[in-house]
């Protein structure tokens, strides 16, 4: 007899992913570099005086390009921008909002923020929670039909699990953080959801 036995888990997340960039626009590429790197520095600066290591913080671009503009039909070179996007893990989540706010608060208008997410630090523990459950499942539901059809349930053949997605955030109202100090968030909470295939023998 083949079954399907599905499990879920949750967890409150334990980490926060920030997106955060500087991007300034001048003259000449010199000077717009020079204006980059004195706002990533600030950035930088900011994001350690409110406890974020340095291995938590990741430069994922840097862009140097021309800017120009549209002058009567002609395009013509009007600047250059500087851009440096960097992934910021806080790890104190109860932080998050007050490291956003100095982020925001460090290099004027040149800051961004481009994205806030949650996670797991290790999510093996949820997908062995998630895999206990759908195991309990399939063997319930295997437990089900044998006894519909007046049989006792055998030993376990093969057990195969379904291809899984990653543990996604479940959202949850803002009320749940809104009390931090610094910009308002909700963590909400994180699940995982794992499918097996159980094959049982029938006595």
């Amino acid at each position: 007899m083949t079954v399907t036995g599905t499990g879920s888990a949750s967890a409150a997340p334990d980490l926060a992913v920030v997106g955060l960039a500087v991007e300034v626009t001048a003259p000449t590429a010199e000077k717009a570099l020079a204006a980059q790197h004195a706002a990533a520095d600030a950035l930088l600066g900011a994001l350690r005086g409110q406890r974020v290591a340095d291995r938590d913080i990741r430069t994922d671009s840097l862009e140097l390009s021309a800017v120009y503009e549209d002058r009567g039909g002609v395009s013509k070179l009007n600047g250059y921008r500087a851009a440096q996007s960097l992934s910021v893990k806080v790890r104190e989540l109860r932080r998050t909002g007050r490291v956003i706010k100095a982020a925001a608060a460090s290099a004027g208008d040149a800051v961004r923020i481009n994205g806030v997410s949650f996670d797991l630090a290790d999510a093996r523990p949820l997908r062995a929670q998630a895999r206990r459950a759908a195991h309990e499942d399939a063997r319930a539901k295997a437990e089900h039909y044998a006894s519909l059809t007046g049989s006792s349930l055998g030993r376990l053949v093969s057990l195969n699990e379904a291809e899984s997605s990653a543990p996604r955030p479940l959202a949850v109202s803002p009320a749940a953080f809104a009390k931090q100090d610094g910009v308002p968030l909700a963590p909400g909470e994180i699940e995982d959801t794992v499918s097996v295939v159980a094959v049982y023998e029938l006595r």
